[in-house]
């Protein structure tokens, strides 16, 4: 099962940073929503982060019906 939260090394993957503080400005100035958890380390959504660099933005667009261009 996977976890609801990005592991400690997806995220020095996504912010190429490995210190916390670090990591953390780097999720502030791209505007990822993350909490602080009790060891100090930033808790960022793994549905988020897939919804946002997977590209489900994208499919939204393309299920917008076509106009009815014979209407015109």
């Amino acid at each position: 099962m996977m976890s609801l939260f990005l592991s400690q090394s997806e995220l020095i993957e996504l912010t190429e940073r490995k210190r916390k503080a670090a990591q953390i400005a780097w999720l502030i100035a791209n505007q990822f929503p993350f909490s602080i958890g009790a060891n100090g380390h930033a808790r960022v959504s793994r549905e988020y982060v897939l919804a946002r660099l997977g590209g489900a933005h994208l499919n939204a667009s393309r299920s917008r019906p076509e106009p009815n261009w014979g209407a015109i």
